[in-house]
């Protein structure tokens, strides 16, 4: 996804590329979400994590293929959005995250930048967004039904500390 076209999409926000020098302001926007995390870990969420989220992709693509934007209003990081590609295949593209900072959601940001990412993605030629998300977390679950996307398979995924997450694909054709 090129950053123009999306930036052109979403007027309001200022996105950029996260990297590596954003740490801290990502750490801060993902502890604002406590429960998203615990998902996952019964730890706390630490940097270390953070420098692989802002990194991390699966091995049959290029790093070049993963994106993290970070929306900013008042030049503060009110949401981030990890997007993956051509992945799984080429039209599509893997929302990897949509993260809104506590403070800004329920307000519509999430649903701006995700209609702003479809129109984006309309005119870059992908025919299809696919994510998965918590299968447990209903709220999630309803913010995806109300933007168009349909619940897909059921998967389980490893976690570290032992036991397994299931997550629910989920896909919004474009096309």
């Amino acid at each position: 996804m090129k950053l123009a076209t999306l930036q052109a999409q979403l007027p309001n926000f200022k996105i950029r590329l996260l990297t590596l020098a954003d740490q801290e302001a990502l750490l801060a926007l993902e502890q604002s979400n406590p429960r998203y995390h615990q998902y996952f870990s019964p730890e706390p969420l630490t940097m270390t994590e953070i420098r692989h989220d802002l990194t991390a992709h699966p091995d049959e693509i290029a790093a070049a293929q993963k994106q993290v934007f970070g929306f900013y209003l008042a030049n503060r990081l009110v949401a981030v959005l990890d997007l993956l590609n051509q992945y799984p295949q080429e039209q599509l593209l893997f929302v990897g995250l949509l993260m809104v900072n506590q403070t800004y959601q329920r307000k519509s940001v999430g649903q701006v930048i995700m209609t702003g990412l479809m129109q984006a993605a309309l005119q870059s030629n992908i025919t299809a967004i696919q994510l998965t998300r918590v299968t447990a977390d209903d709220g999630v679950a309803r913010f995806w039904h109300r933007l168009g996307f349909e619940d897909g398979n059921q998967l389980f995924l490893p976690l570290k500390a032992g036991g397994r997450l299931a997550v629910t694909t989920m896909t919004r054709m474009l096309q």
